[in-house]
């Protein structure tokens, strides 16, 4: 994926060069999509952003701000982006960087493979674990899938490597998530749909999911990059429904909370 790698210093963005041996490691990082200046739930990715650094680096609110308008005005509202900002350490302490980064054409499908490696060392926290759950995709891959599925030691879902895993189980018109208490990033694509899913009177369940007992049921791999995709198979595991029609009608929901980023405060 090209992008340009900006570093803030001095209320300034200036470009650098992002191959450097001693990039530093990533405290905290998120990222959204963009398509033709429209963004869903920008707020709560910037928010979930600021608590992060708060909580995990000594950098002020001020920077921060500072920042992310610099950040925001960098985003050209033609075209698709998937600009990513982050918190990395460096000798001279945190500091801000953006990846102007654009998006990966769309997709509505993925195929999943179950591992019981759980690399994570801030399950809460986005950013620090990046590069080992990207490890995790890469290894499943030459099983056929696009996508890693964490399992915990009891071989129950926890998450998927970059997405959230939601369920419509066989024969129940619920829509049930992994248990909020489970360690795992809190995902705003997830809540999106979950606030979605209230309006449309849609009961939402909380509840332990194991592969093995989610034969013919609808599985959804949720994040900000491409909304909801529909997982169409699970390598070695449960044989899943097909609800394309669901999946579409709900992706254009989510597609419709949308706003423009150049009408979001500044």
């Amino acid at each position: 994926m090209s992008h340009v790698l900006y570093q803030f210093s001095g209320n300034h963005l200036g470009a650098i060069e992002w191959c450097e041996p001693r990039r530093g490691e990533t405290l905290v990082a998120d990222s959204w999509r963009v398509d033709d200046g429209q963004v869903v739930a920008l707020e709560h990715h910037l928010d979930r952003f600021r608590t992060s650094v708060a909580a995990t680096t000594q950098l002020g609110s001020a920077p921060v701000e500072a920042f992310l308008a610099a950040v925001l005005e960098k985003i050209q509202a033609v075209g698709s982006w998937f600009p990513r900002i982050e918190a990395v350490a460096t000798p001279g302490g945190p500091t801000l960087r953006y990846r102007h980064r654009v998006a990966p054409e769309l997709t509505s499908e993925a195929i999943l493979a179950s591992t019981s490696q759980d690399p994570r060392t801030h399950p809460l926290v986005k950013g620090p674990d990046l590069e080992a759950l990207l490890r995790l995709r890469s290894n499943v891959a030459p099983l056929g899938a696009t996508e890693a599925v964490i399992l915990d030691a009891q071989g129950a879902i926890v998450e998927g490597a970059y997405s959230s895993v939601v369920v419509w189980t066989s024969g129940s018109d619920a829509l049930t998530i992994v248990p909020r208490s489970t360690p795992r990033l809190p995902g705003i694509t997830e809540q999106v749909v979950l606030d979605i899913a209230r309006r449309e009177g849609v009961r939402v369940e909380e509840r332990t999911l194991f592969p093995q007992d989610l034969d013919n049921a609808t599985v959804w791999i949720l994040s900000a990059l491409h909304g909801i995709r529909q997982a169409t198979a699970w390598v070695d595991g449960p044989t899943l429904s097909r609800s394309q029609s669901l999946r579409d009608a709900w992706q254009e929901k989510w597609r419709d909370e949308g706003q423009g980023i150049n009408q979001l405060p500044r």
